[in-house]
C-alpha cells in the first residue's frame, strides 16, 4: 500500500508540531524580560512567564518535542520511497526555516556548554539571528502556513536549476 499525502503525516503530528511551535514562541519571548517588564507576569496564572528558569527549561523541552516531530515527519517522508510526494515551494521554505531556527538554537545550546563556538562579543548576533529566523517562521506561518507542504503536481515543486 502506498502512502498518500493524508496518511503520510497524521493529524496528531501536525497538531503536536503546532503546539510545540506556539509554546516555543511563548517561552522564547520569556527568555527576554518582556513579561515582567510589561506586567504580563502579574496577571493571575501567568506568573511563571516571568521566571527565566521555568521558561528556559520549557523552551528546551519544547525544542526537543519539536525536533522529535520534525525528525519523525522527515523519516516518514523519506521512507515513502518512490511514492514520496514532491515538496511544494511552501514546503521547501518551511523546511529551510525550521532547519535554520533549529541550527541557531543548537548553536545557542552548545554555546552554553563547555566548548563555546562563538566569542562573547558575537553572541548577540547569534541571538538576533535566532530571533529573526523565529520571527520569519512566524510571518511565513501566518502568510503561507495553510499552503500544502507536499504537492501532487510537478508545477508546484521548486524549479530545477
Amino acid at each position: 500500500m502506498t502512502p498518500t499525502r493524508k496518511e503520510l503525516f497524521p493529524r496528531w503530528q501536525k497538531r503536536l508540531l503546532l503546539a510545540a511551535a506556539l509554546g516555543l514562541a511563548l517561552t522564547g519571548m520569556g527568555q527576554m524580560p518582556i513579561f515582567p517588564r510589561y506586567y504580563i507576569a502579574d496577571i493571575p496564572g501567568l506568573g511563571w512567564l516571568g521566571d527565566f528558569r521555568v521558561t528556559s527549561a520549557l523552551h528546551l523541552a519544547l525544542a526537543t518535542v519539536l525536533l522529535f516531530v520534525l525528525c519523525a515527519m522527515a523519516t516518514a517522508w523519506l521512507g515513502a520511497g518512490r511514492a514520496r510526494p514532491a515538496l511544494s515551494r511552501a514546503g521547501t521554505w518551511r523546511i529551510a526555516l525550521y532547519a535554520a531556527v533549529a541550527a541557531t538554537g543548537l548553536l545557542r545550546v552548545l554555546q552554553n556548554g563547555d566548548a563555546p563556538f562563538v566569542g562573547p562579543h558575537n553572541m548577540r548576533y547569534l541571538d538576533w539571528t535566532h530571533l529573526g529566523l523565529a520571527v520569519a517562521l512566524g510571518v511565513f506561518a501566518l502568510g503561507w502556513g495553510r499552503r500544502a507542504a507536499l504537492s501532487a503536481t510537478a508545477r508546484d515543486t521548486p524549479r530545477a536549476r
